[in-house]
């Protein structure tokens, strides 16, 4: 028998882990996992490259390098399942130590920029052309001349390079206000704990979505819809998206100077909330 409330009992252990330099240290070496992973699937994704660079700029005789296994492009996969995992694990040690519904969209910056300096760096490495303009036939010598891709794909170790810092630079942007969003979220949350109120709601609807595996049967989360009474007795209706599937109760904090405000109402789904079961508006 236990004597200790479960709901009580996770909620002390997450508050326990948020703020942990433990946590912090982890996200801090798997973030650098993932630059390495990231340069390495960078290194690949260029090797790959490459290959269909020189099949479209030189003739399918030259055996320049034909001769040698892909490692570049072996290593580079291995690199790229290295990197989403880590960066997974930053994301979820991040989200911990900082309480978070939901893990940092920097990871994924993180990803994009170790791949866009590993192509870059790949792509000083690949070979020329034997001849600019021509596809040169060195058995039969029955040269050709370059069309569209060929000339396309000849300036590759430019325009891709250049490709992937644009979406360097879009990711690194959309993670920007990502941040923002979610720090005004926090602010928004914190305050209404102190100063706002908490009141019990009434769950109205729970629609349970499925997948996450072939049969489509896995329970994945919920749209949970609820009522609650403000201080004026007026009833209002929001609806919030979550995780959990097993839901019993639900508790709404909410700014009583606005109770309208969806950005200012925050659900909890669980007994005994901690920081990050407050969900806001999406």
């Amino acid at each position: 028998m236990n004597t200790v409330d479960p709901a009580r009992a996770r909620h002390d252990r997450i508050e326990r882990l948020r703020g942990d330099g433990r946590l912090l240290a982890g996200g801090i070496v798997a973030s650098a996992a993932t630059l390495a992973c990231g340069f390495l699937a960078g290194h690949g994704f260029g090797a790959l490259v490459e290959m269909f660079r020189t099949m479209a700029i030189d003739s399918v005789f030259d055996d320049r390098g034909g001769s040698d296994p892909p490692y570049g492009v072996m290593w580079g996969t291995f690199g790229f399942l290295g990197c989403l995992f880590a960066a997974t694990l930053a994301g979820g040690a991040l989200r911990r130590y900082q309480g978070r519904p939901s893990g940092p969209a920097f990871p994924i910056v993180l990803v994009f920029a170790a791949i866009t300096l590993g192509t870059g760096d790949s792509s000083r490495e690949w070979l020329p052309p034997l001849a600019v303009g021509t596809a040169v036939d060195p058995v039969f010598h029955e040269d050709e001349k370059w069309g569209f891709w060929a000339w396309l794909m000849y300036y590759a170790d430019r325009w891709v390079p250049l490709l992937m810092l644009v979406l360097t630079l879009l990711v690194l942007w959309y993670a920007v206000q990502v941040s923002r969003r979610y720090a005004e979220m926090a602010r928004t949350r914190d305050r209404l704990l102190n100063y706002g109120h908490r009141v019990p709601a009434r769950i109205v609807e729970v629609k349970v979505h499925l997948g996450g595996d072939e049969s489509g049967k896995r329970a994945v989360g919920a749209t949970v819809t609820l009522c609650f009474d403000d201080l004026a007795g007026v009833r209002h209706w929001v609806t919030r998206r979550t995780r959990d599937t097993t839901i019993a109760t639900a508790e709404v904090l909410f700014d009583p100077a606005s109770p309208d405000d969806d950005k200012k109402i925050f659900v909890a789904l669980r007994r005994c909330p901690a920081l990050s079961d407050w969900l806001p508006a999406a």
